[in-house]
């Protein structure tokens, strides 16, 4: 009997990491691969991402029971109309990227009935290492899934299932309130970057600067992406990006007011308001890297696993979505 496929489609960093995340153990699935670029193709070979690659994008579907679609937003739409007639119902279709909304909104254009659909979003810090493909990537970082309220609860269990498969903890949450919170913590500091490059690189004196820009230009300038990826994001977060620009703006304002401050030397035993600002400001980022760091929120605990129901595992020893549980059954899922 043939094991059951999961196609990742696109296979640079995430999609790969979720690859080898899914065969560090030994699994009664096959995990098939496609991309467009040969040289991710040979990498995630090398790197133990795939069972089999196929270079045809319908073959590498071709009896799918999930189909990771780990490709930019832009190309999302493009895909899913490929894909659409070929799907089979009870597919699980998961899309990766971080912005939640406009791929749901995508996808409830194109995803036939039957076929269900999570859109989702790895949260990698980075932070103590370097960020490449290996079978712990995503081993305690959260992983974000969000869904319409129409998709099956079990669809969205299974997504869970997959997510902790690679030792990833889920976290669901709505798509907006996702979208909104990202612009910030991921966008923001990217189109800030873009910014800072333009202002110092096209500036007259960028011939002598250039030599003097280090590390900590190179992070702050670090974009993380082509340009093409960078615009798809700006552009489909737009609403919520400019809101954080917004902030920015008055926060930069106000950091201005505080550098501007005289230091006045018969009042030297008070604190200028700047210093103040700076230790406030470091000691809150230090908070955040030791969380990061820890991969640790102080969250409550989570459900014992021996009382979750553990659908991947259905998906892979067989029925996933035949047999259907009480309507009890499937809200107590999702609220978990």
């Amino acid at each position: 009997m043939a094991k059951p496929v999961i196609t990742i489609i696109g296979l640079g960093l995430t999609g790969a990491g979720i690859g080898a995340g899914l065969k560090r153990e030994e699994g009664n699935f096959e995990v098939v691969g496609h991309d467009k670029e040969p040289d991710a193709v040979a990498a995630a070979k090398r790197q133990n991402a795939v069972d089999r690659t196929e270079w045809n994008l319908y073959r590498a579907c071709d009896k799918a029971e999930m189909i990771i679609l780990a490709i930019p937003l832009a190309e999302l739409e493009a895909i899913l109309k490929l894909l659409a007639a070929d799907l089979r119902p009870g597919t699980l279709v998961m899309a990766v990227n971080k912005v939640m909304q406009p791929a749901l909104d995508v996808a409830a254009k194109h995803i036939p009935d039957g076929v269900h659909f999570v859109a989702a979003h790895p949260i990698l810090t980075g932070v103590g290492g370097t960020l490449t493909v290996r079978p712990d990537l995503f081993t305690g970082a959260p992983f974000c899934l969000a869904s319409s309220v129409e998709t099956d609860p079990s669809a969205i269990q299974l997504a869970s299932d997959l997510v902790e498969r690679i030792g990833a903890k889920p976290l669901f949450i709505d798509a907006q309130e996702h979208d909104g919170i990202i612009a910030g913590v991921e966008l923001l500091p990217q189109f800030f970057g873009m910014t800072l490059m333009q202002t110092l690189g096209g500036g007259a004196g960028w011939t002598e600067a250039r030599k003097l820009a280090g590390r900590q230009f190179a992070q702050s300038t670090e974009p993380a992406g082509s340009a093409d990826r960078l615009f798809s994001d700006f552009v489909a977060n737009k609403r919520n990006l400019l809101l954080r620009i917004d902030q920015l703006q008055e926060a930069l304002s106000n950091w201005r007011g505080l550098l501007e401050e005289e230091i006045v030397p018969e009042l030297q035993e008070e604190e200028h308001s700047l210093l103040t600002a700076l230790k406030a400001t470091i000691k809150q980022r230090e908070a955040w890297e030791a969380g990061a760091f820890l991969k640790n929120w102080e969250e409550a605990p989570r459900t014992d696993a021996a009382e979750t129901r553990n659908m991947f595992q259905q998906m892979f020893f067989g029925n996933l979505f035949q047999r259907r549980g009480s309507a009890e059954e499937k809200n107590d899922k999702v609220a978990r």
